[in-house]
């Protein structure tokens, strides 16, 4: 799942201001209330001191924050650290050298500076504790200089004692300080590498994973739900999961009873698909699965979506069932052709005996003769296309090179006629094919002839070959043969690669039904992507020499 990585160091600032924040308000209101009340606690010079002190403490936490902002780094909190502690060490000789009350504030700043700066820091901030406070006590009662308010100065003996005392207090402070920032520390190591060990694990699941809180919006998601949806997990962090989701129905439970989630229209769900829609606008079926998460206490408290890309798996179950479907027709076609093409030859010799026996003179049934010779020939021409399709023929398969193939079909389409589109050709070099020359010069050449009558804007038919590298590592190549013409309607692009269906008027609705099966024949797959109105993309996916 994803976190911010410096989350623990961005959180020790904020700690610091925090506590710097409470000591100044600390210190202002006892200047106020010793104000308020009066009583000699204070003088006049000494609650002055004190104002400026507070407000030279807010104007270094604004400095800090600034110095933070351009570059946290280490020296900066050591900075901080030293300006904290020169900035209490002038409150305490402000405020009456060893008889002050803030003091004890040492203490605290020691303990940050042990949670701050780690352990090794803990001596370096008992040393300068120490050394400051007995240097606010004990230099003016030696004449070294002068206490801040004349006559508040403790005697040598006095001030000796509570240096001596509060320099015991600081070392045990520092001490167990210490101890308890080598615990953290390494409860903080322990939690980081268990974090890794959590993030390696989430991220290297084969499966989507996202999880969702209590108001069914997004709080974590993993790499390889970023790559099936397009989306990186910083953008979709906080976004309602029906926003991710449009088509996840909340009242589709699957196998599982619905158990509502309080507050979200969440369920728990057994197995199910649903139509995705990735950010690269490209169509994924994927399967999902949602169980409620819970807390220690087995209290609801979120859901988990686990998804996986299904699409694949999708496309290959729709290519089997129509190629089961597909080889039932095929088997009846066989044997219906072979039972049709007999009595065809008959039919077709006893036309020419009896033309060569009718009259010259009668026009009439040599008109209707000629008819049923023309008819029987286009008869024949169906059957053969039948049996084509039936029996693709014999797999006598050959390296073939693309460039080649498609030169001779480029050829062969600027001499026929009514070709009526210029056909462009951008074929990777040294590309060839593994299969029979003639049937995928047929294929190919099918494929341009449905491309030009789908009449594209541009009067132009291109034709794409790359080679690529399958998951099994077996090279192939993928064969697009593109136009911008009027497309296909959505419930109509399954059915293109049926025999006998055509939306042409002259159409026998064999031509992508043959192509279709010779693929097959030859090992490969095909794929179409249309849009109506903007064109059609026939995929061609052939083993490679």
């Amino acid at each position: 799942m994803r976190a911010p990585a410096n989350a623990q160091q961005s959180a020790l600032p904020v700690r610091a201001f925090a506590i710097r924040l409470a000591a100044l308000g600390g210190i202002f209101a006892v200047a106020v209330l010793s104000e308020i009340r009066g009583g000699g606690s204070y003088s006049e010079r000494e609650l002055v001191a004190l104002y400026a002190l507070v407000l030279t403490g807010f104007l270094l936490s604004l400095a800090y924050g600034a110095l933070r902002a351009w570059g946290n780094s280490e020296r900066v909190n050591y900075f901080e650290l030293t300006g904290d502690l020169i900035l209490l060490t002038g409150l305490v000789y402000c405020s009456g050298g060893s008889r002050s009350l803030f003091g004890p504030l040492y203490i605290i700043w020691i303990v940050h500076v042990a949670l701050a700066a780690g352990s090794r820091a803990t001596i370096l901030a008992w040393a300068g504790a120490t050394i400051c406070y007995g240097l606010v006590g004990l230099a003016p009662a030696l004449g070294a200089f002068p206490a801040f308010e004349p006559g508040s100065q403790l005697g040598v003996h006095e001030a000796l004692s509570s240096a001596g005392a509060h320099a015991l207090a600081f070392l045990g402070v520092a001490i167990l300080s210490r101890n308890l920032a080598d615990q953290i520390q390494a409860g903080r190591v322990e939690l980081r590498e268990l974090g890794e060990i959590h993030q390696r694990i989430v991220d290297n699941v084969a499966s989507g994973l996202l999880t969702v809180d209590r108001a069914a919006r997004i709080s974590s998601f993993n790499s390889e739900a970023e790559r099936i949806t397009g989306y990186g997990s910083a953008e979709v962090m906080g976004w309602p999961l029906a926003k991710l989701f449009p088509n996840l129905d909340p009242g589709e439970t699957g196998d599982s009873a619905p158990a509502d989630l309080p507050g979200t229209a969440t369920q728990e769900r057994g197995r199910m698909e649903l139509v995705f829609e990735s950010r690269n606008a490209q169509e994924l079926h994927l399967g999902m699965s949602i169980s409620i998460l819970r807390d220690a206490g087995g209290h609801e408290d979120g859901a988990i979506v686990i998804f996986q890309d299904l699409t694949k798996v999708v496309q290959m179950e729709e290519q089997l069932r129509r190629s089961e479907r597909l080889g039932a027709v095929g088997q009846l076609a066989a044997g219906l052709a072979h039972e049709i093409r007999n009595p065809l030859a008959s039919l077709s010799g006893a036309i020419e005996l009896l033309e060569g026996d009718l009259p010259s003179g009668d026009a009439s049934s040599l008109r209707l003769a000629r008819i049923v010779q023309r008819e029987t020939a286009r008869l024949n021409r169906l059957v053969s296309d039948f049996l084509t399709y039936a029996r693709p023929g014999p797999g006598h398969f050959l390296a073939v090179p693309l460039q080649e193939l498609m030169a001779e079909i480029a050829e062969l389409d600027e001499y026929s006629e009514g070709r009526g589109c210029e056909l462009e050709l951008d074929i990777e070099n040294g590309l060839s094919a593994r299969g029979n020359p003639d049937q995928l010069r047929q294929v190919i050449w099918n494929l341009v002839i449905n491309a030009a009558q789908s009449e594209p804007r541009d009067h132009k038919v291109r034709i794409e070959a790359r080679g690529r590298v399958d998951e099994s590592g077996a090279p192939r190549v993928h064969i697009d043969v593109i136009d911008c013409g009027c497309g296909i309607p959505p419930e109509l692009v399954e059915r293109i690669f049926e025999p006998f269906f055509t939306t042409k008027p002259k159409g026998t609705g064999l031509g992508l039904a043959t192509v279709h099966r010779v693929i097959e024949a030859h090992g490969g797959q095909m794929g179409v992507r249309t849009e109506q109105g903007q064109g059609t993309v026939v995929s061609v996916d052939l083993p490679a020499a």
